[in-house]
């Protein structure tokens, strides 16, 4: 059975991620993108999970789209 992360856990797994994606150049557009969606989320988002938890699900795109276009070592 899996654990519900925290806000903490997510926060820590959220400016991980955004490290790891902020200096990835083939990344960058994409990254643009999920930093001008991030200010929405927080602005049409009334709880902080709902945020981290979108921004989560954001990161993962870019995660997803590094994989699929054949990034190296794509980690996080």
């Amino acid at each position: 059975m899996s654990s519900i992360p925290t806000t903490v856990e997510l926060c820590s797994t959220i400016d991980r991620l955004e490290g790891v994606y902020r200096r990835r150049e083939e990344a960058s557009a994409l990254f643009d993108a999920y930093e001008r969606l991030s200010q929405r989320f927080e602005q049409d988002l009334a709880g902080e999970r709902d945020v981290l938890l979108s921004k989560g699900a954001a990161l993962m795109m870019i995660k997803y789209w590094l994989e699929e276009n054949g990034s190296d070592s794509v980690r996080g």
